[in-house]
């Protein structure tokens, strides 16, 4: 069940950064929604989930998206679906504060990883700019931490129900 919700979000995500494409083409950088799901997914269900999470999300956006080399992507959200799980699994990262903080530290490190490894694969990017990499990161941030607290009332009334 946990695969099939992770597919959905999946597509939620395409469906919604597609639209952000399309709506305002320029902007479409300032949200990412796979990270999104790579982070809740590392943080709800450890390391494994989170790195195929990071696979799936990075190959949708790799192929979807576009890019000289298909799969930098997918490796890139697989290390960082690896290291939010391993830190989910380690510390406590429930609140809406941590996981402000986790998702704001996921995406600089998915920005800095995808850039390093372009450098290996010698794929040209465009510059890394600090202040376009804070605002990206908090913009995730704080949709992040919406998104996951309406996610979580979600389930916790779902398991309420009798």
């Amino acid at each position: 069940m946990r695969a099939l919700w992770t597919v959905v979000a999946l597509l939620a995500a395409l469906l919604l950064q597609s639209g952000i494409g399309i709506v305002a083409p320029g902007h479409g950088q300032a949200l990412d929604p796979f990270l999104l799901v790579v982070v809740y997914c590392g943080l709800t269900g450890g390391e494994a989930h989170g790195m195929l999470a990071g696979v799936g999300a990075g190959w949708v956006q790799d192929i979807h998206f576009g890019g000289s080399v298909a799969g930098l992507s997918a490796l890139t959200k697989l290390i960082v679906g690896y290291g939010v799980g391993l830190a989910g699994s380690r510390f406590l990262i429930v609140g809406t504060a941590t996981r402000l903080v986790a998702v704001f530290a996921a995406t600089v490190a998915d920005a800095v990883l995808f850039d390093r490894l372009a450098l290996v694969f010698e794929v040209p990017t465009s510059p890394l700019s600090v202040v376009s990499l804070l605002s990206r990161a908090a913009v995730n941030a704080f949709v992040g931490a919406a998104v996951f607290e309406a996610v979580d009332f979600r389930l916790r009334r779902r398991e309420a129900r009798p």
